[in-house]
């Protein structure tokens, strides 16, 4: 080969590589190359299934091996080994809650409430596979979003109470869910964390996604009161405790801040989500009220995000709490996490106590009381009765006030009888000298109308504070006192089944003893105050029936609600009664219409609030004259 052969084939080497480099493709042109072929395979293994199903329609139709795994990797990528298995359910179980877990997804399926007993004495399930999902979006270093719902875990380190669920991505990388469910307790401890996390993730992950829907089953007698208290509730980091709205027919709220949890929660149980060396953002939460005569009462769905990333140490660590709602042990776990949050927890404002002043007398006064009651006293009966006592004994200094105040306008009766028959008619300027010679009769004498009314607004707040706490109490769940079986819900003394319109649509399809028991008496409790607190005065033609109206209104609206605050309001008035009869045996009515005899003698001195009234009345009178003057 001469020397001019030989640089020519250097030239045209030169030539040829330098053709090829220039003209490889560019790293768009190789992915879309690649996803060319990946749709070729599809189509190919579509096509290979839709030949197959059309020649032997007698056969199960399925896919080769080979195009199975195809079809794997195309929809799961690097997870399509776990996209295959089989489903295994496992249980964690102790004194108070069982916990079934099923490998594929590897979460809680089912959570039995082994304390609590549903309708008609049937096992109470907060959740079941029917009705739960939980979900971690798995966003893949392939750019995949994988739910584990949709994968198979393998169950390692299992015990009674103790549970790894491992995802395998190879034979070095995979994703563990570890869980620990101790004794006595109702919280499930739970953590993920995982090894050579850099092959599933991408390197720049910071945040895993979480889903959760649920939708909450019946447990109670009355749907109605059920879902009024059922709802989704959250607490932000470092704030108060929010929820979404009970009454609304669907609710949706995007919460920007970080969350420390959010609980899916019923009338008198709950299932909570706490983060512990985490906390939840970008959170959405929605409710959905379904049908009345549905097994549910409300469809709720939460999803969020929590810190991870893809570093050996990364571990985040949860508390699932499905229990009841139970103040005292709800308020026990700050003690245990406080220190280590650096916050409270605040999960006691799961139970419904009211807001201002109403929550304060029953977090502050009446819980205190029924723990230390129920400390020596099973009968729940017995409880509330000597609850209502105490509380009676409390208010009875405004009790005595408000009698003693009836008294005094009941002795001056015909005194202002006389003042009534002095001005007779109805015109006004004799409406105006019977109210200013009787309201000079009460001053005198030391009466005032209104000291009879402002004791009984005092006691109001109790009677509130009781409608928020009896319903709303797990600890009269079950508890049965006479003829009551549960003192949570209502006491039917007559059910029908009949489709009775206006019966139906007022009371429901039943009639509540202590409910009406409570009617009863309050029809005596008003006839009586108003026979003793007459004054002479005329009434409007329509007061005297407002109390008995009031009474059929409460009666319809307490028809269906809890019997031991029917029980407790039936006390309470009974017991009302009876002190009315004590004061009246003890106060001398001839001794008190003497010491206010002698009150009338003494000089009296005119408040600035007297005076502007009577300047009032001076400028009505000057006016009413200039009108005659104009006639």
């Amino acid at each position: 080969m001469d020397k001019n052969t030989l640089w020519g084939l250097i030239i045209i080497g030169v030539v040829i590589l330098g053709f090829s480099y220039f003209n490889q493709p560019s790293p768009e042109q190789r992915k879309a190359a690649f996803e060319q072929a990946q749709r070729v395979a599809k189509e190919q293994a579509e096509q290979v299934q839709k030949d197959s199903a059309t020649a032997m329609p007698q056969q199960n139709a399925e896919l080769p091996d080979s195009l199975k795994s195809v079809a794997a990797f195309e929809r799961y990528g690097i997870l399509s080994g776990a996209s295959v298995g089989q489903s295994q359910e496992i249980t964690l179980k102790n004194d108070l809650l069982s916990l079934r877990f099923d490998t594929k997804g590897g979460m809680p399926i089912e959570a039995q409430l082994l304390k609590y007993k549903a309708q008609e004495d049937k096992p109470l399930y907060y959740f079941t596979p029917k009705n739960v999902s939980f979900n971690l979006p798995l966003m893949t270093v392939d750019n995949r979003v994988v739910g584990t719902d949709e994968l198979y875990f393998e169950p390692i380190n299992q015990t009674d109470s103790t549970l790894t669920m491992r995802l395998n991505v190879d034979s070095s990388c995979y994703l563990d869910i570890a869980y620990l469910l101790p004794k006595n307790d109702y919280r499930l401890r739970m953590s993920i964390f995982g090894k050579n996390l850099n092959k599933l993730f991408p390197a720049n992950m910071t945040m895993q996604d979480i889903e959760w829907s649920q939708k909450l089953r019946r447990q109670e007698k009355s749907w109605k009161f059920e879902n009024q208290y059922s709802t989704i509730y959250y607490k932000e980091k470092g704030g108060g405790v929010e929820k979404l709205s009970e009454t609304k027919q669907q609710v949706t709220e995007s919460v920007k801040n970080p969350v420390r949890w959010f609980a899916l929660k019923d009338k008198y149980f709950s299932a909570v989500l706490i983060g512990l060396n985490t906390s939840f953002e970008d959170n959405s939460y929605e409710t959905k009220t379904m049908k009345e005569d549905s097994e549910y009462t409300k469809d709720c769905v939460a999803k969020g995000r929590f810190s991870f990333n893809v570093k050996p140490d990364t571990k985040a660590d949860f508390i699932l709490y499905v229990g009841p709602n139970d103040y005292e042990l709800l308020k026990s776990y700050d003690k245990q996490v406080k220190e280590h949050l650096g916050e409270s927890l605040d999960l006691q404002q799961l139970v419904y106590l009211g807001a201002s002043v109403f929550r304060w007398i029953n977090e502050y006064m009446i819980i205190p009381t029924v723990e230390f009651l129920n400390g020596f006293i099973s009968n729940w009966g017995i409880i509330i009765l000597i609850l209502t006592i105490l509380i009676k004994l409390l208010l009875s200094p405004l009790t005595y006030k408000s009698y003693l105040s009836q008294a005094k306008m009941r002795v001056l009766k015909p005194q202002v009888e006389a003042i009534n028959a002095k001005y007779p008619g109805k015109d006004q300027d004799a409406m105006l000298k019977r109210n200013q010679e009787t309201m000079a009769l009460y001053k005198a004498a030391g009466a005032n109308p209104m000291s009879g009314c402002l004791p009984m607004l005092f006691q109001m707040p109790f009677l509130i504070a009781m409608y928020m706490y009896f319903p709303t109490s797990v600890l009269l769940r079950g508890e049965s006192f006479l003829w009551v079986k549960d003192l949570s819900t209502y006491d039917p003394i007559i059910t029908w089944s009949a489709n009775i319109p206006v019966i139906n649509w007022i009371f429901g399809d039943h009639i509540s003893l202590f409910c009406l028991l409570w009617a009863v008496t309050n029809i005596i409790y008003s006839r009586y105050t108003m026979s003793q607190s007459s004054t002479g005065q005329q009434q409007m033609a329509g007061m005297k029936w407002m109390p008995y109206i009031m009474t059929i209104m409460f009666l319809v609206f307490f028809n269906s609600n809890s019997s031991g605050l029917c029980y407790y309001y039936f006390l309470s008035t009974l017991i009302t009664i009876l002190q009315y009869l004590f004061f009246r045996f003890f106060i001398n009515e001839e001794k008190l219409l003497k010491k206010m005899e002698e009150n009338k003698k003494k000089p009296q001195k005119k408040s600035k609030w007297m005076q502007r009234m009577e300047e009032l009345q001076k400028q009505q009178r000057e006016m009413q004259r200039q009108q005659n003057k104009r006639r």
